[in-house]
């Protein structure tokens, strides 16, 4: 459990290292917004695709899944203050043991969302594409990471944009750890 902890969380941390190199350096809010709108809809086209969602379906699912997202945001910050404060040697024992008990109580919070959200996701689709969400979500991450390793989509750094090993875009490209099997990326 640690250990899936442990993968999860350098995931998030690495995955928004690399929302953080296709946002635009320097500039205005306007050109970050536009970097992760760019992001997002790579995101939307990925997971429509991976879940195979109807249009009705889609109508449903985003909303949720945004709103999921937005919360489990928050339990995610509260865990990485309470890791900094645990990490920090200048605390104290009390303030530690304060800070453990935010980490757990965030980890939990986010667990709880985390079910909480199944259970919405459920009513609105079937549980063959609900039980794919996560495993989406974990796809799209790595492929962002990969795609940041290799220069951005097409190389460009551009996720929004067709060409390379983008996830939005369905040019018959894979990441390596998606070779071979039987994978729904580019059969439509």
């Amino acid at each position: 459990m640690k250990r899936l902890f442990a993968i999860s969380f350098a995931l998030c941390i690495l995955s928004i290292a690399a929302f953080a190199q296709w946002m635009p350096q320097g500039g205005s809010g306007q050109d970050h917004r536009q970097g992760a709108d760019r992001i997002n809809a790579a995101k939307v086209a990925f997971f429509t695709q991976q879940l195979d969602l109807s249009v009705a379906e889609a109508e449903k699912f985003w909303p949720i899944y945004n709103e999921y997202n937005k919360e489990v945001e928050q339990a995610r910050a509260g865990i990485r203050g309470a890791m900094m404060k645990m990490n920090d040697p200048n605390k104290k024992a009390d303030e530690l043991k304060a800070a453990l008990k935010e980490y757990t109580d965030s980890q939990k919070k986010e667990a709880q969302l985390t079910e909480n959200y199944i259970t919405k996701l459920m009513r609105v689709m079937p549980v063959e594409k609900v039980a794919k969400v996560f495993t989406t979500e974990d796809m799209f991450r790595m492929q962002l990471l990969y795609q940041f390793r290799q220069g951005g989509p097409g190389g460009n750094n551009n996720p929004g944009q067709q060409g390379g090993n983008n996830p939005g875009g369905n040019n018959g490209n894979r990441a390596p750890w998606q070779r071979g099997g039987n994978n729904n990326n580019n059969q439509k």
